[in-house]
């Protein structure tokens, strides 16, 4: 009788053990695999697992954990009129860069440079690359109003790019980041929810991301317009408005007489659209989503009939 009460209570136990384990196990894969996974693709981001490195993970649980890891990024830089640099862009995945003064503007921040500009000093007698790695880290230092600690920026390279006919210096920089990341468990996976670095607050993605696609939205329709507006001109002068179905061929037609500078990719990197005929023509931005035909499309049309 008591070797069977002490079976019927020993299988019970044996079998939480088992399902403890069984989460400590699942809780230490997500800190290595599915926390880098998650990063890989925060908010629109499309990084390689090599270019994600998770340093640590506290107060992990089933439903939320926060995440330290130095991140591999590339950003371009470019001198302004007074020859000052700034960080630009910054890239998001192949061929694919987002506006720094976009983000700027959907954090309510702006783009500082601190005094990152300084006359470097010579090396025997010869200027260092420019912008050097000092100057580079600087400027990621001071970005968007953050404090980032230089033990939190390494910077992996720095390649001026000699670009023929450019009026401006440019460069890439290749740098490691490092940020905190706050990670939530949904049905579709684990996906990062807020993101910190340097000193600054926590910054909720939901609300970042909303904003950011306004200000695209009104950057698409000013584009959009200033196309429109090209083409008018272009009309004025010949009769009627670029015939063609592809956004390229009447950007060909229009620039640069009609249209002071090329514009091909609307915010968000896509294409722009555009169906024209002699009397009429229509104008399209997939918008956020990046599909034609929803709601989210930013539509311009003129007729002349």
């Amino acid at each position: 009788m008591i070797a069977g009460i002490r079976t019927t209570l020993l299988f019970p136990m044996l079998a939480c053990w088992v399902i403890v384990l069984a989460c400590i196990d699942a809780r230490a894969d997500l800190s290595a695999s599915q926390a880098r996974k998650a990063i890989t693709r925060i908010a629109g981001f499309e990084l390689k697992s090599s270019e994600v490195r998770v340093k640590s993970v506290s107060g992990g649980s089933a439903s939320a954990a926060d995440v330290s890891a130095d991140i591999k990024t590339v950003f371009k830089f470019e001198t302004d009129k007074e020859g000052r640099w700034r960080v630009a862009e910054i890239r998001t995945g192949p061929d694919r860069w987002e506006s720094i003064d976009l983000i700027a503007a959907g954090l309510g921040t702006q783009v500082l440079a601190g005094d990152c500009n300084a006359t470097d000093p010579r090396v025997r007698g010869k200027l260092l690359v420019d912008p050097s790695v000092k100057r580079a880290r600087c400027l990621l230092g001071h970005l968007l109003g953050v404090e980032i600690p230089s033990d939190a920026i390494r910077i992996q390279e720095v390649n001026p790019m000699p670009i023929p006919m450019a009026s401006q210096p440019s460069a890439t920089v290749v740098a490691w980041l490092r940020v905190d990341a706050r990670l939530t468990s949904e049905k579709s996976g684990w996906h990062v929810t807020e993101l910190r670095t340097g000193n600054r607050d926590w910054v909720k993605l939901e609300p970042f991301l909303a904003a950011l696609n306004q200000h695209k939205q009104k950057l698409a329709h000013s584009e959009l317009e200033l196309i429109a507006g090209a083409l008018e001109k272009f009309r004025r002068d010949r009769g009627f408005y670029v015939v063609s179905d592809k956004q390229s061929v009447a950007i060909d037609f229009l620039s640069p007489r009609y249209l002071g500078r090329v514009i091909r990719v609307d915010p968000w990197n896509q294409p722009y659209k555009y169906l024209g005929e002699r009397d009429h023509f229509t104008l399209r931005s997939t918008g956020p989503d990046r599909k034609p035909g929803t709601p989210d499309d930013i539509l311009l049309t003129e007729s002349r009939n």
